[in-house]
């Protein structure tokens, strides 16, 4: 096995013809589309993150709130 193999994984894959016709152009197809697909999961993984920050910041907004107004009591206090 050579250097080149030793980290891949073969597929054969069947794609529709435009696509296929625009990376027939190109010359290195499986380094394309490797790329492709690291772009296209690193967009997947920020838009699950950005979708548990956003469900973590609505708990943190919520107990910001609490916090202010148990504070809010107590300053009224003259405390």
């Amino acid at each position: 096995m050579n250097k080149h193999t030793a980290n891949t994984m073969r597929f054969n894959i069947t794609l529709p013809t435009d696509i296929g016709q625009r990376i027939k152009s190109k010359p290195n197809h499986s380094a394309l589309i490797a790329e492709s697909l690291r772009e296209k999961f690193a967009l997947e993984d920020r838009e699950q993150l950005a979708a548990i920050l956003k469900v973590a910041y609505a708990d943190a907004k919520k107990e910001d709130k609490q916090v202010s107004q148990d504070w809010g009591t107590t300053t009224k206090d003259g405390l």
